[in-house]
């Protein structure tokens, strides 16, 4: 099953004639839906048509039809059941529901089939050991819709099939149990506790880097309570002391995370804690789609061709191109699900770094499109915020721009920085620095933070609805109020 899908993916092939085979069947099996109705999917038989007829959307398009699926109504984006709504957001909050079908579940699974394969047979005694995928907690219990309809997947596993979850629970180094931890502080003493009691862990699967340091902290932090709890371990919490979790683990042979866009500033605290085990960045996934996988010796990620349809909006021209006729150069990805999402507007940015005859293009992520702050038309973006960080060098360290009242707060444990210096540095967007001119934003504020800003950050965001996978690294928020979460030690005006 995994080394048929690999060898696929590996053949060499005609990656336009895959793609519009995926689009037609997928057009006829909707046909008879509301939306299928609505732009006429039964008459489309060319790529050009469907361009013509179906327009670009956003979530605001989905959002009234997706009501209506949750009150029970059949037949509405898909022409088979929706299993459950799966919640996302954004980096700075604002809760979608997202339609997930078994047609859906199986896409993801043509991307990780090859990708799981790739790392199994090119990874040395990667398949000797157990793996950790990261797991929510459960926070509020179980939800539904009013027609009964589940809300959420509970773990990482879930993207699996049925029979393919059986067999990797048995090679998972930690249970689903931790995810009914009754606090926080439970969850992360429930998984480490495991984590160390396993022997042979040879895979870390989580998504925000962010959140493997913060176990890897509370491991750190609570060594001495933790041997006592665990004598055989001892030895191992003491290199924790030391900050060396390569040899916690010491049968650790990979570790899979975001490593692009923003999170790639986190990378550097992974790479101290792992100095000897390979760092592999994910593809692109978001819970509408699987976008691209990572081989092992390739830089950046190949497009899973055989698991959506994909479009791609060229920032240089402003063109759309189908896989097949890219370039190298920054697009943004537009994509078609067995979910229910047509010609939909993923805000993801990406570079292709690749493009070859008969085999899927290379990309990579860049950033997102949709993170901004706008109070008075100043229009902030999570890339700009995170350039002005480097720039300053503080960006290996916690940084978060929020707004507040009429202007911004930057929430940092970066020392010596000071307010002048960073209203300097934000005041090179021209829209910024002419509202500053204005009067219509107050100087920014630095407020420097402890006690673990990042992971109160992640707190709060999964306060907000998020689940903890879904939580991407930021440099900009749009939600206020954060004073009152995070232990502050002092303002610069």
């Amino acid at each position: 099953m995994y080394r048929g899908s690999y060898h696929r993916f590996l053949a060499p092939c005609n990656v336009r004639d895959v793609q519009l085979r995926y689009l037609h069947g997928l057009l006829m099996r909707n046909a008879d839906t509301v939306y299928g109705r609505r732009f006429r999917f039964g008459s489309i038989r060319r790529f050009r048509e469907f361009r013509e007829n179906v327009p670009l959307t956003a979530y605001a398009d989905y959002a009234p039809l997706i009501d209506r699926i949750a009150n029970g109504e059949s037949r509405v984006l898909t022409a088979e059941p929706v299993m459950l709504l799966e919640p996302t957001s954004g980096s700075s909050g604002g809760r979608k529901l997202i339609p997930y079908t078994k047609t859906l579940q199986n896409e993801f699974r043509q991307g990780i089939r090859p990708w799981l394969c790739d790392l199994y047979t090119k990874v040395p005694r990667l398949c000797n050991g157990k793996s950790y995928w990261s797991i929510t907690p459960v926070t509020a219990g179980k939800e539904y819709t009013a027609s009964g309809i589940p809300i959420g997947f509970e773990e990482d596993s879930a993207y699996f099939g049925a029979a393919e979850q059986l067999l990797m629970r048995r090679l998972f180094a930690v249970d689903g149990s931790v995810k009914f931890a009754g606090s926080t502080e439970q969850f992360y003493h429930d998984t480490t506790v495991q984590l160390l009691q396993c022997s042979c862990l040879s895979m870390i699967s989580v998504w925000n880097p962010t959140f493997l340091t913060l176990l890897c902290g509370y491991i750190r932090e609570h060594a001495a309570q933790l041997a006592k709890e665990l004598p055989q371990c001892s030895s191992q919490l003491h290199a924790a002391e030391e900050n060396r979790f390569d040899r916690v683990f010491r049968g650790l042979r990979l570790i899979s995370c975001w490593a692009d866009g923003s999170a790639a500033e986190e990378i550097p605290a992974v790479r101290e804690m792992f100095p000897n085990v390979l760092i592999q960045p994910k593809g692109l996934l978001a819970t509408e789609c699987f976008t691209s996988l990572p081989l092992i010796g390739e830089q950046g990620a190949r497009l899973s061709i055989y698991s959506h349809f994909f479009e791609f909006r060229s920032l240089r021209d402003g063109r759309i191109y189908t896989a097949d006729c890219l370039s190298c150069g920054e697009y943004e990805l537009i994509v078609t699900t067995g979910g229910g999402f047509y010609r939909y507007q993923t805000g993801d940015i990406v570079e292709v770094l690749g493009v070859y005859p008969d085999r899927p293009p290379r990309l990579r992520f860049l950033r997102r499109s949709g993170i901004a702050c706008d109070l008075c038309g100043e229009k902030l973006t999570d890339d700009f915020v995170r350039n002005v960080c480097r720039k300053l060098g503080i960006a290996q360290h916690f940084c978060l721009l929020t707004p507040e009242g009429h202007g911004y707060d930057l929430y940092t444990s970066a020392e010596n920085l000071s307010a002048e210096q960073l209203d300097r540095a934000l005041c090179e967007s021209y829209h910024y620095r002419y509202c500053r001119q204005l009067g219509q934003l107050r100087a920014v504020r630095v407020i420097h933070v402890s006690a673990d800003p990042a992971r109160v950050y992640l707190e709060r965001m999964t306060a907000e609805g998020m689940r903890m996978g879904d939580i991407k690294p930021a440099f900009l928020s749009r939600l206020s109020g954060w004073q009152k979460y995070f232990e502050t030690g002092g303002v610069s005006t």
